[in-house]
């Protein structure tokens, strides 16, 4: 693999790149279906899917979706902040430790980690391609379930803040010290000295976000860059980067591709395209940091509060998950929503 250069870093700014961002369902050609109410007004962790079931993991719950609304069906008292599904299981990631719930009578067991403190904060959960369960604890280290059903140490990085796997198979975990990436079995680190010869703008990697197009997007304390699907990165050896998204400080937790319509962000400002155009790549230019004068990001208006998760199914139907609500829209929907006029500034 060729070496990633820093690239160049541009900014889609506020003042410059983002229209004003609209009042309450203004701007919507059509209003999609009503949406699922939730209750108990809880941080969304996590839209999954076991088997035929759909669940959502809050902060302190998990709700299936049974008919026309969503029920309850566990409460946590350690706050959740990561969760991963397999077929008849629900892994949940607390500060207590990881708790199996299984999804037909709902009884939590404890996962211990093999450590002085089996009940760790987990802060990291998730399967690999081969269906084994990763599991990164604050302090700790990372840590991956052999066959035996038993955790085993995989790395001793003691700060670990999130944990993803690409389409092609890699895993990666984000740290304080930059980003750690498995492949096979070799290990890869990026941070922004370049150790290895691999650099990423910062060494604080927050949060890793896979998209449904094979894409990685790595945020960063003061970057946001994107690892992109199988034989792009590579070819190319540089990692497209921004600075942020919308306004400086905006927390981006999602991030979707949309077929002929372009990225969807959902960002604590709200849902923010970036559409498939020329002038609206998220690719570096030529030339050193530089600020394009074009608008690129657009702000769509929804009337069911401000989503949290965004997520394609396999019918390309659009799911966004707020505290208070979860909307289904089909894919002819999302396109009138895309396309929806901007309000002006």
């Amino acid at each position: 693999m060729s070496k990633p250069r820093l690239p160049l870093v541009f900014c889609l700014t506020w003042g410059l790149l983002l229209a004003r961002l609209p009042g309450p369902g203004a701007g919507v050609l059509a209003r999609p279906r009503p949406p699922y109410p939730l209750a108990g007004h809880e941080q969304p962790v996590a839209l999954l899917h076991a088997g035929p079931a759909i669940f959502v993991v809050t902060e302190h719950s998990v709700w299936q979706l049974e008919k026309s609304k969503f029920v309850r069906k566990y409460q946590s008292a350690s706050p959740v902040q990561c969760a991963a599904a397999a077929d008849t299981v629900l892994w949940l990631g607390t500060r207590q430790g990881v708790v199996a719930l299984g999804t037909r009578r709902f009884r939590a067991r404890a996962l211990p980690l093999p450590t002085a403190e089996p009940a760790g904060n987990i802060t990291a959960l998730f399967q690999d391609k081969q269906g084994a369960l990763w599991v990164g604890a604050n302090g700790q280290g990372v840590f991956r379930q052999g066959a035996d059903g038993q955790l085993t140490q995989e790395l001793r990085t003691p700060t670990i803040n999130a944990g993803a796997v690409t389409a092609d198979s890699s895993v990666w975990i984000a740290t304080n010290i930059g980003l750690s990436r498995k492949q096979g079995t070799q290990w890869t680190r990026y941070n922004e000295e370049g150790v290895a010869n691999h650099e990423i703008p910062d060494n604080i990697v927050n949060k890793l976000l896979p998209d449904n197009a094979g894409n990685l997007w790595v945020i960063m304390s003061d970057a946001i860059s994107v690892f992109e699907g199988p034989g792009r990165h590579e070819q190319e050896g540089e990692l497209p980067t921004v600075k942020f998204l919308g306004q400086p400080g905006n927390e981006v937790f999602s991030v979707v591709q949309v077929r002929g319509e372009g990225r969807l962000f959902a960002t604590a400002q709200g849902l923010l395209l970036l559409p498939t155009e020329p002038a609206a790549s998220f690719a570096p230019a030529a030339g050193t940091d530089r600020i394009l004068p074009k608008l690129l990001l657009r702000p769509v208006p929804i009337p069911t509060g401000r989503p949290v998760l965004a997520q394609l199914d396999a019918r390309q139907r659009l799911w966004l998950v707020s505290a208070d609500a979860v909307s289904v829209l089909t894919p002819k929907e999302v396109h009138q929503l895309l396309r929806a006029p901007t309000p002006p500034l």
